[in-house]
């Protein structure tokens, strides 16, 4: 291979790098999002006369449990995914192509069902809450929705920004 190709081959590498750190910061915010959101759900909400019930809560707490799992399971797949793609830059295997597909596709797995959970939880609360006794309201409407809606973009930025570092791993494989 030419000194110009390797010079490609490792700043096309490197971007895949940098892609691999943009999800993973992606989704740390996002964690601030969804952190901020039950403090809002279980807090400022109750402002708006929503009763705790464990109907709801024991529901609700579910659901952030499981997103939670999900969501940190899909950000340690991200990252994971940075150790075989930055070996592959010092020296292209099997391994570090298989682990820099595989990682990814778990964490695209795992977000995805993470924006699954995101989204019944908001469906939870647009929807079930007001049976106990949150009446609506611009105010909170727009307040959750500055939260829960940029969570959910984000985490599908995330998900798209997983498929370059698969991608990449299979055109290695291919070139193999």
């Amino acid at each position: 291979m030419s000194a110009e190709g390797s010079g490609l081959k490792g700043l096309m590498n490197y971007k895949t790098l940098m892609i691999l750190f943009f999800a993973v910061i992606i989704n740390l915010v996002v964690c601030i999002l969804v952190w901020r959101l039950d403090f809002f759900v279980h807090g400022d909400l109750y402002q708006y006369g929503l009763n705790y019930s464990v109907g709801w809560g024991d529901q609700y707490w579910n659901l952030t449990a499981m997103l939670w799992i999900f969501l940190l399971g899909a950000t340690l797949f991200g990252a994971a995914s940075i150790v075989p793609h930055y070996w592959h830059r010092k020296k292209v295997t099997r391994f570090t192509i298989w682990a820099g597909f595989v990682l990814p596709i778990l964490g695209i797995i795992l977000e995805g069902v993470s924006i699954s959970y995101l989204y019944q939880k908001n469906s939870m609360v647009w929807n079930t809450l007001s049976d106990y006794g949150l009446g609506y309201d611009a105010n909170w409407a727009n307040a959750y929705n500055l939260m829960s809606i940029p969570a959910i973009v984000l985490m599908v930025v995330a998900l798209v920004a997983l498929f370059i570092p698969a991608a990449r791993a299979v055109e290695h494989e291919i070139k193999m």
